[in-house]
């Protein structure tokens, strides 16, 4: 059974919370700002802190230092606008609903952003009974570096080959693969460090 996210719950009882007991100034808006402008203010920054997140923990994982702060000190600037704005006005539930659903969308649009945009290496690991010796080759005439292991599996000898592309390229890798054996066992794993190699 899944449970139930409890980060954002967190935030929002922290927020109700705080509004209790504390008299915040009310968040000054433009003269003539719409009713829906603010639930949609705080929406969009929730989302892109939670997307920012995402990005940064990648960031973290593969040591980038710089980016990993730039996108840190980016989340800090959307987190504490948004908060600001719930806060200060508290009686809006249209306010509690836009910060939750924006940091549940923030978790979705991190995600799509990670898949197109995060850089970093692949390791595609291709498992053939029968055509191990066609997928090396034609993933080479592609232009991918491709290595032939023969190993032993449970029904007999098989093929594995080990491919190391940009991350981006690890999709098209895959494809390749499985258009020639549709019965190919296929693995991906993150590549942190690599040095050397044909292309070196």
């Amino acid at each position: 059974m899944a449970g139930v996210p409890i980060q954002p719950v967190l935030i929002v009882a922290f927020a109700l919370a705080l509004g209790k007991v504390t008299h915040l100034p009310a968040l000054p808006l433009p003269p003539g700002l719409p009713a829906w402008a603010l639930p949609v203010g705080i929406f969009v920054l929730l989302a892109l802190n939670n997307g920012l997140d995402t990005l940064r923990m990648l960031s973290v994982a593969r040591g980038r230092r710089g980016a990993a702060w730039l996108a840190g000190f980016t989340q800090a600037v959307l987190f504490i606008t948004a908060i600001a704005g719930l806060l200060s006005n508290l009686d809006n539930p249209w306010n509690l609903a836009a910060f939750s659903a924006g940091f549940a969308s923030g978790s979705v649009l991190g995600i799509l952003a990670e898949a197109r945009l995060a850089p970093g290496h692949r390791l595609v690991r291709i498992v053939s009974s029968r055509r191990g010796a066609a997928i090396a080759a034609a993933l080479r005439q592609r232009g991918w570096g491709a290595t032939e292991f023969a190993a032993r599996g449970q029904d007999g000898m098989v093929t594995l080959i080990w491919c190391h592309v940009p991350r981006r390229q690890a999709g098209s890798v895959t494809n390749e693969a499985l258009d020639l054996d549709p019965e190919a066992f296929v693995t991906a794993e993150s590549v942190r460090l690599f040095q050397g190699g044909w292309r070196a």
